[in-house]
C-alpha cells in the first residue's frame, strides 16, 4: 500500500509557476543509506524518504500508485544507475549530477527558508559521508570526508548492534560525551593561567577517559554514541570552516541525512564555526536537497 510510503513525508507549498513548470515530473535522490522524492501535487511539494535498501519496491509503489502521474524522472545520488535502467524505456529518465542536484535543492530550499537568493557559501552535504561544494557563481566539488552517518551508523552496530537511526540518535541524546571524552580542562588544573575559559572546553582527546584505569562496566551506550556524533561533528566542522577560509567564505551551509533531528551534531557545527567567525546555516529538511534538485533540472 501506497500509505506506507508515506509515513516519513514533509510538504513545502510551492508557487503556481513552480507548480506548472514542475507538474508530470519527480525527482529522486538514491544515496548508498537514504532514498529521497520530490514531486508536486496539488500545489505543495510531497518530500518523502526512505531506506534505500528499499527502494526497488517503494519506488516501484510509488509508480504503481501514479501511473498516469508523471512523464518526466530525474535521478541522482550514487545509486541511482540501476533505478534508471529500469524505468528508461517506461519514463523519459535523466541522471542528473548529485553536485548538481544538491546545490540547485540548496538554492531553492535557501530562497524559500530565507526569502533571499543563496549567497556565495560553502555547502557542506552529511549523509553516508560529507561533500563539501564551493558555490560561488558557479559551483564545484572541493574536497569531503569519509566520516558521516555511515561512520556514525557503522559503529552503532558494530558496538551495540543498532540499526536503527533514529533508535541511536535518541539514545546519543540522553549521553554525556564528557563520561568519556577527555576536555582540556581534565589536563590543565583551575589554577593555570596558561589555559583560557574557552579552550577548556574544547575536547582533548575523543575517548581519552577509556584508559588503563577506566571500569568498562561504567561504560553507557548513551554516552559513546553522544561521544561519536561529536567526533563526527567536530572534525567535519574544523575541516568545514577551513575549507571556508581557503576559499573565502563566511557562510557554511550544513545539509544532509545526518542532520536530522540531530541537534547534538548541529551544536557542535555551530560552535565550531562561531569559533572560525563563520556563519553556520542549517535549512529545513535539507536532507532532500538532492532530489529537489533533480526536480528542479
Amino acid at each position: 500500500m501506497f500509505i506506507i510510503f508515506k509515513q516519513n513525508t514533509a510538504k513545502i507549498q510551492v508557487s503556481s509557476f513552480e507548480e506548472k513548470l514542475l507538474s508530470k515530473k519527480v525527482g529522486i535522490d538514491i544515496g548508498q543509506s537514504l532514498t529521497k522524492i520530490a514531486y508536486i501535487d496539488g500545489g505543495n511539494m510531497i518530500l518523502s524518504i526512505f531506506p534505500t535498501k528499499q527502494s526497488f519496491n517503494k519506488i516501484s509503489e510509488f509508480f504503481e500508485f501514479n501511473k498516469s502521474g508523471f512523464n518526466q524522472v530525474k535521478l541522482t545520488g550514487g545509486k541511482a544507475y540501476n533505478i534508471f535502467k529500469k524505468y528508461e524505456e517506461e519514463y523519459h529518465c535523466e541522471l542528473i549530477d548529485e553536485f548538481e542536484a544538491n546545490v540547485k535543492g540548496v538554492g531553492f530550499l535557501f530562497q524559500f527558508n530565507k526569502n533571499q537568493p543563496l549567497p556565495h557559501s560553502l555547502i557542506v552535504m552529511i549523509g553516508t559521508g560529507t561533500s563539501m561544494v564551493s558555490k560561488k557563481e558557479e559551483f564545484s566539488h572541493i574536497g569531503g570526508t569519509a566520516l558521516g552517518g555511515g561512520f556514525f551508523m557503522g559503529l552503532s552496530k558494530l558496538l551495540f548492534n543498532i540499526e536503527d537511526y533514529q533508535q541511536a540518535i535518541e539514545m546519543a541524546k540522553k549521553g554525556n560525551r564528557y563520561n568519556v571524552d577527555l576536555k582540556v580542562s581534565d589536563i590543565y588544573p583551575p589554577e593555570d593561567q596558561r589555559i583560557d575559559l574557552l579552550f577548556r572546553e574544547f575536547t582533548a582527546a575523543s575517548l581519552g577517559k577509556i584508559d588503563l584505569n577506566f571500569n568498562l562496566n561504567n561504560l553507557k551506550k548513551e554516552d559513546l554514541l553522544n561521544s561519536i556524533i561529536c567526533m563526527v561533528g567536530e572534525n567535519i566542522g574544523t575541516l568545514a570552516n577551513l575549507m571556508a577560509d581557503n576559499n573565502d567564505f563566511m557562510n557554511i551551509i550544513f545539509c544532509g541525512g545526518f542532520l536530522k533531528e540531530n541537534r547534538i551534531v548541529r551544536k557542535i557545527l555551530s560552535l565550531i564555526s562561531k569559533v572560525h567567525k563563520k556563519k553556520a546555516i542549517f535549512l529545513n529538511n535539507s536532507e532532500f536537497c538532492g532530489a529537489i534538485g533533480a526536480l528542479f533540472l
